[in-house]
């Protein structure tokens, strides 16, 4: 497993993430986001001297998404690879990475705040 920088080649996985109506469901903002929306604010976020937006890959597939923001992480991970303990594993590594930060996470969403803590990363919950 390894996490590297996003490209705009992934607007489209990144996109149908955001836009999964479980991520939306535990996201701040649980609006659906347009596809023109989406294109600007990437390559807004990639044009930073620092992304920090990465997606995970196992074997060479894409997985799931971190977004660093300061002390803050932020994380996806695809419908098809959920509940089998791939987010821990791809906090731990972001923890690696990039230090121990803070998670807002919504109080009704047990899994995410587990899996925040298991990897060493501070849960708010929102």
């Amino acid at each position: 497993m390894k996490l590297r920088p996003a490209s705009i080649d992934d607007a489209q996985l990144l996109f149908d993430w955001r836009n999964e109506p479980l991520t939306r469901a535990m996201s701040v903002n649980t609006e659906p986001v347009a596809w023109d929306d989406h294109v600007k604010w990437l390559s807004t976020r990639l044009a930073r001297p620092e992304p920090g937006l990465y997606i995970c890959e196992d074997d060479g597939i894409p997985c799931g998404m971190v977004r660093i923001d300061n002390d803050e992480i932020s994380y996806t991970v695809d419908t098809g690879f959920r509940g089998k303990g791939l987010a821990t594993k791809m906090l731990i590594l972001a923890r690696h990475q990039f230090g121990s930060k803070r998670a807002k996470v919504k109080r009704s969403n047990e899994a995410s705040a587990k899996a925040a803590t298991k990897a060493g990363h501070t849960v708010e919950y929102i």
